[in-house]
Order: structure tokens, then C-alpha cells, then sequence
């Protein structure tokens, strides 16, 4: 069994389906779930098995923005520091920040910490090498994940 999800496209400050470019996801033994917003629903947070925060600070998640959006998005600064400092910055505070104290792991430094990211790996790879355990207690008995031996380990691009 798999799943099919759109491929999107990011123009004009929305995102576009691509509904003829269809991504197949196939299963896996992990699966990462990655987004701005997946602690913040309690459905989502009591079924995966480990929590990360991916903390930057306050300057370097401007300057990534403001980077992004002029060489990939074609949008000035002007627009691009006003949209952030209305929009981006207080719903991050309001609804992303407070998410943090439901993670397992907070990893500094964003994607710039290699000794953080080398324990993430290590620890998956522990989890696909021990054998099948049965679902923890915030799991519902009729969950379809199992933890068992396999080379499978699926990348969805972003």
C-alpha cells in the first residue's frame, strides 16, 4: 500500500497542486513528518515515537526568509520584511514557539549542528535494528505501525 500526494509548487505567495505530477509514498519503517505546525495538534503528537524542535534562532530565520524569498520567490524586501514582521513573526510566536515543550529533542542551531543530527540518525537506526515492539500506551490498539527489520527508508523531497 502506498499514498499519492501532490507535488506543489510555491508562486505568488500560495501554493499550486501540480495534480499531473503525483509523488508516490511508499511504505517505510520511518517515517518523518516535518512541518512548522505538527506538534502544535495533540492527534498527531501522542502517535509519533520521538518529538524533534528544529530551533534557529530569531536573526538567522529572517535572514534564511529574506534570502529565500528575493533569489527564489522574486519578492523585494520591503514586502518581504513587512509580510515577516506582521505576519511571520507573531504567528510563529503565537502558535509554532509554544509547540517546542512538547519535543523529545530541541536541536540547536537549526540544520547547522552535525553532532545533533549524527545522535537523530544513530537513534533511527537503533530503532530499525531492534526487534518488534509492541505499540506504546498512547498508541490505539489498532494502530498500523510496527517496528520491524527492513532497508526501507523513504526521503520525500520538499
Amino acid at each position: 500500500m502506498h499514498i499519492s500526494t501532490p507535488n506543489k509548487m510555491y508562486l505568488q505567495h500560495c501554493f499550486y497542486r501540480m495534480m499531473n505530477d503525483m509523488l508516490k509514498i511508499e511504505p517505510a519503517d520511518v517515517l518523518l513528518v516535518e512541518g512548522i505546525l505538527v506538534l502544535y495538534c495533540s492527534e498527531i503528537r501522542d502517535v509519533l515515537d520521538m518529538k524533534l524542535f528544529v530551533d534557529i534562532d530569531a536573526d538567522t530565520r529572517l535572514s534564511k526568509r529574506v534570502l529565500r524569498d528575493i533569489n527564489e520567490r522574486g519578492r523585494d524586501l520591503e514586502t518581504i520584511l513587512y509580510q515577516y514582521l506582521h505576519y511571520v513573526k507573531p504567528a510563529y510566536e503565537e502558535f509554532c514557539l509554544p509547540t517546542k515543550k512538547y519535543a523529545d529533542v530541541i536541536i540547536p542551531s537549526g540544520g547547522n549542528n552535525p553532532v545533533a543530527l549524527q545522535l537523530i540518525v544513530q537513534h533511527i537506526q537503533e530503532i530499525l535494528r531492534s526487534p518488534s515492539s509492541p505499540p506504546s500506551s498512547t498508541q490505539p490498539e489498532t494502530s498500523l505501525r510496527s517496528r520491524h527489520i527492513s532497508e526501507s527508508f523513504v526521503v520525500r523531497p520538499h
